[in-house]
C-alpha cells in the first residue's frame, strides 16, 4: 500500500493528536512501566501546534486519507539543549500501530533528512525513546546517552539522545 507525505497544517491537530495517543499507548507498553506512561502519555501524546505549522512537521496518509504516520523536524530542540548553527531537531514521530513495520517511519524520516540538508543543516539530534533506539539507529542515528527529558510537572521521561550526520 502506497503512502502520501504531506505537510501538516493547523486543521489536523486533533487527528494527530488521536494518532499519537493511539501510537504510543501501545507501541511504549514494551519499554516503559505503567506508572510512567501514566504520568508521560496525557504529556506527549498531544500535537504541538507549533510543529504543525512549522512546515517540517509532515503527515503519512493512506491514499484514501488515513493518517498513519506524523513526524518531523525543527532548528529548536525540544530540550533547549546541544543547538548549534547547524543541528536540528527530530520531533514527535508516532506511527499507528495497525501500519507498523510497512516503512512509513523511514519514509518520514527521508523526508526530514532531505529537507533539513536543504535548510543548511549537517546534523540532526533526537531524543528517542527506549523501544525507539534501533528504529533511529537503522535510519542512521547513533546513540550518545540515556537522558532524562523533563516534562511539564517535573515528569522524568527517559530517552535515548542520539544524533545523525546528515
Amino acid at each position: 500500500m502506497p503512502f502520501l507525505i504531506r505537510s501538516a497544517v493547523l486543521d489536523d491537530e486533533r487527528a494527530v493528536s488521536a494518532l499519537l495517543l493511539k501510537s504510543y499507548t501501545a507501541l511504549l507498553k514494551s519499554a516503559y512501566d505503567a506508572a510512567t506512561l501514566a504520568k508521560a502519555l496525557p504529556l506527549i501524546t498531544r500535537s504541538r501546534p507549533e510543529l504543525l505549522t512549522s512546515g517540517s512537521y509532515y503527515l503519512a496518509q493512506t491514499e484514501d486519507g488515513q493518517l498513519v504516520g506524523a513526524g518531523g523536524w525543527t532548528k529548536a530542540s525540544p530540550t533547549g539543549l546541544e543547538e548549534t548553527e547547524n543541528n536540528g531537531n527530530i520531533r514527535h514521530f508516532g506511527t499507528d500501530p495497525e501500519f507498523a513495520g510497512r516503512g512509513i517511519g523511514r519514509l518520514l524520516m527521508q523526508r526530514c533528512f532531505e529537507d533539513a540538508k536543504s535548510g543548511g543543516l549537517s546534523e540532526l539530534n533526537c531524543y528517542s525513546t527506549l523501544n525507539g533506539e534501533s528504529f533511529y539507529r537503522a535510519c542512521g542515528f547513533n546513540s550518545i546517552e540515556r537522558f532524562l527529558v523533563l516534562l511539564p510537572g517535573n515528569v522524568e521521561f527517559p530517552s535515548i539522545r542520539m544524533t545523525c550526520p546528515l
